[in-house]
């Protein structure tokens, strides 16, 4: 049990730094300045939330798709997660 404990609490601390240099890079106006390509999954759309709005003033460059499936969206529709990644390295 200490041991998922451990594991638990170094993810958190990983994703709470993270956060915080993405706070960072957007209080300097730090951009991306690749191509972004953000997939949504479908029913997350259903809830309100958006995340071409999230994305879209840090990455000018945004293409945003709602796919229908789940958190696995590459099983659950391929097709789409194919089309989405050709379109964004063709870019």
């Amino acid at each position: 049990m200490r041991r998922g404990i451990s594991a638990a609490a170094a993810t958190a601390s990983h994703w709470r730094r993270g956060a915080a240099i993405d706070q960072a890079d957007r209080a300097a106006g730090r951009r991306l300045a690749m191509p972004i390509a953000v997939l949504q999954q479908d029913w997350g759309a259903a809830l309100g939330f958006d995340a071409a709005a999230l994305w879209s003033d840090w990455a000018p460059d945004l293409r945003h798709a709602t796919v229908s499936g789940g958190h696995f969206m590459a099983e659950e529709a391929p097709a789409e997660i194919a089309r989405a990644l050709r379109d964004l390295l063709a870019r």
